[in-house]
């Protein structure tokens, strides 16, 4: 299942009670503040639920899949999540 932001908005405005507008607001907000401390610190950590870090990757040869030729790919920089001990623990609990 993916989690669209329509199906977040509409989360928070049924568990919030805000309005759509308002929730979408805060949901922008949020994703907003994510991709900039991000970007500013290179780690970005929610206590309880996990840490956002930005990763470095160098430049590589790559293959062209379709017709096989090899290629150079770029270096960029990538953005992981790696969720805390208390999120796995919670998500590996048994009924």
């Amino acid at each position: 299942m993916s989690l669209t932001k329509s199906d977040l908005t509409s989360k928070v405005h049924e568990k919030v009670g805000l309005t759509c507008a308002e929730s979408l607001q805060y949901v922008n907000s949020f994703f907003e503040l994510v991709k900039i401390e991000s970007e500013k610190y290179g780690i970005l950590k929610f206590s309880g639920f996990g840490s956002f870090i930005v990763k470095e990757k160098s430049k590589r040869k790559g293959r062209n899949p379709k017709n096989g030729k090899t290629l150079y790919i770029k270096e960029r920089k990538v953005l992981r999540f790696k969720p805390s001990n208390v999120l796995r623990a919670e998500l590996n609990k048994k009924p």
